[in-house]
Formats: C-alpha cells, structure tokens, sequence
C-alpha cells in the first residue's frame, strides 16, 4: 500500500505543479485478462480495466481500477481477482510516431480469492512494484479516440506472478 500512496503522491504533485489544459485528460475501458501463475498452474480470471490519468508531453500518469468479471477454475480450485488497483507512470519515448509505445511502472494492490471444495475460502491481498509495456494507435477520422494494448506485470513474487493484458478504447479529453 505505502507503494500506491507514494505514487500517487507524484502523481498529484506533477498534475499540480504544471499547466493543465483540458486536452490533457483521458479515459479508458478494456477488458482484460489476468494471468495467475504459479507452480501448480495457471488461472486467468477476467475483468473489466478502467482507468483515468493525464498527458503532458511523453509522460502519462494513470489510475487503473480493475474489477472482476467471471472467475477460472483449475483442477476444483476456483480462482478471482475481486480487485485490482494501480498507480502507473508510461514513458513515451517516441512522441511524434503513429503508434505510441508505452514503457510503464508503477505500484499494484491486488486481491485474490480462492476457494477449493472440503476446504475454507481464502481471500489474499498482493502488492508490489508494476512494470510494463504498451501500445497505443490513434483512429485517423477521430485523433482524440485511440486503440490501446498493455502487458503488466502487476506482482512479481517468488512463487507466483500475477501479469494482465488488456486491448482497449482510451479517449481524450
């Protein structure tokens, strides 16, 4: 947690500190797909990935919410992930390019369900350092309307990583 209020910390000093115009805020929606994997196997619950944030110039800080969509099962064991919260920073390095690649890293708070029949239902919550890349391509008719892709890898663990991949709308304000 103290990852998330560190970063949404800078988000809030850079928002702040610098001239806001109103073509600097975005939307976006996407389904996505979470990838549990650990030694025993992999689930991939789904989930719907909403996010807000801010552009200025090639830097973009974001708040993704996640929320569940449909469970997955592997061998009984039925796995959700009820949440997902992220503060990210991307990095654009090729500004002036049609499609925009995004180098990201933030902080991840991930909560994870499971339930296996003859035992009690846990409930975990995973944190850590995210990190990421993307891809971003604007609709010629409509520039402020864009098409976008990320792979994060939302926690790195010793014995489980937890990575989600998204295709989505991103509009901008």
């Amino acid at each position: 947690m103290k990852y998330l209020l560190h970063f949404y910390y800078l988000f809030l000093l850079f928002l702040f500190s610098s001239p806001l115009s109103a073509d600097n805020f975005y939307i976006e929606g996407s389904p996505a797909q979470v990838t549990i994997d650990t030694s025993g196997g992999e689930t991939r619950p789904k989930m719907l990935d909403l996010r807000v944030g801010y552009v200025k110039s090639m830097h973009q800080f974001e708040l993704a919410i996640m929320t569940s969509v449909s469970d997955d099962e592997l061998n009984q064991l039925t796995v959700d992930v009820p949440s997902a919260v992220s503060v990210l920073y991307h990095y654009l390095p090729f500004v002036d390019s049609d499609i925009q690649l995004h180098l990201i890293v933030g902080a991840s708070q991930i909560e994870v369900d499971s339930s296996y029949p003859g035992t009690a239902d846990s409930s975990d919550s995973f944190q850590g350092v995210s990190f990421g890349i993307g891809f971003e391509e604007s609709f010629s008719a409509m520039p402020q309307l864009k098409m976008s892709a990320d792979w994060i890898r939302l926690y790195h663990g010793d014995e489980m990583n937890i990575t989600a991949f998204s295709l989505g709308v991103h509009y901008d304000f």
